[in-house]
C-alpha cells in the first residue's frame, strides 16, 4: 500500500517534468527570424563546362527576414552576378543577372520559380529522422529522387529559422524548412549549397541594388544570358 502512496505522490512531479521538457522541444523549433546564411559551394559535375573549376562561383550568402530573402552568388573573378529577392507573402521573385557590363532582370509572377536553375518537376522527396548540425542549427534530413532524370541526393532543412513558406520561389517548395544542405541544377552545372556560417543578429538589405540601366527580360531570355556564359 505504501508503495502505490510514493507512486500517487510522485505522479505530479512526473507530470511536470513532461511539460518542461515539451517545453523545451518547442523552443528549438522557430528561434530565429533573421539573419544571414553563408553557403559553401561544390559541383558534383565541375568537368561538364567549359571553365576552369576555379574560376567557378564558391559561395552564396542568404539574408533573411520573415518578410522577404536575398540571395547572391558572385564569381567568375567579378564579371559575374545572380541574386534573387523574394517576397514570401506575395509569392514572387526578382531576379538580378550581371555579366562583365551587362545587367539584365527578371521579374516573376506569382507562385512562379526564380530563375535560372532548374525546376525539379518530378521531384520525389523521401524524409526520415536522421538529423545533422549545420552551421548551428539542428536539420532534418530527407532523400530527393527526380525519376526523368535518375538523379538522386541528400538534402538537409532546419526548422529551427521561423519562416513561412521559405522556399516559395524555388524547387524544393514542399520543403517547410530552411535548407541548409541542399542541390540545384544551373546550365550544365549540378551544384550543391552547404551552410558553413549563420549570423542571428546580420539585418537583410532591402534589394539587390540592381542599376537602373538593367535590361529586362523574358525568363528564356534570362536563362539564355546565363547559359551563354556558362557553356
Amino acid at each position: 500500500m505504501n508503495i502505490f502512496l510514493r507512486m500517487k505522490n510522485w505522479i505530479p512531479v512526473i507530470f511536470l517534468l513532461i511539460i518542461l521538457v515539451g517545453c523545451k522541444e518547442e523552443k528549438t523549433s522557430g528561434i530565429y527570424e533573421k539573419g544571414r546564411l553563408e553557403y559553401k559551394i561544390t559541383y558534383l559535375n565541375a568537368d561538364q563546362g567549359n571553365f576552369d573549376p576555379s574560376l567557378l562561383p564558391r559561395k552564396m550568402v542568404l539574408e533573411f527576414n520573415n518578410e522577404f530573402s536575398t540571395n547572391t552568388i558572385d564569381g567568375f573573378m567579378g564579371m559575374f552576378r545572380l541574386g534573387n529577392l523574394t517576397y514570401f507573402n506575395k509569392r514572387k521573385s526578382v531576379t538580378f543577372l550581371k555579366v562583365i557590363d551587362k545587367n539584365y532582370v527578371f521579374k516573376g509572377g506569382r507562385n512562379e520559380l526564380m530563375c535560372c536553375f532548374d525546376e525539379f518537376e518530378d521531384i520525389k522527396i523521401t524524409e526520415d529522422t536522421s538529423q545533422r548540425i549545420i552551421a548551428g542549427l539542428r536539420s532534418e534530413h530527407a532523400i530527393i529522387e527526380l525519376p526523368s532524370s535518375g538523379d538522386a541526393f541528400d538534402i538537409y532543412y532546419s526548422y529551427d529559422i521561423a519562416l513561412e513558406t521559405p522556399n516559395v520561389t524555388n524547387p524544393y517548395l514542399d520543403i517547410d524548412g530552411v535548407l541548409t544542405d541542399f542541390v540545384l541544377f544551373m546550365g550544365p552545372y549540378k551544384m550543391r549549397f552547404e551552410a558553413n556560417r549563420f549570423n542571428p543578429d546580420k539585418e537583410p538589405k532591402g534589394d539587390l541594388r540592381i542599376p537602373k540601366t538593367a535590361v529586362q527580360l523574358t525568363r528564356d531570355e534570362m536563362v539564355y544570358a546565363l547559359e551563354r556564359l556558362m557553356k
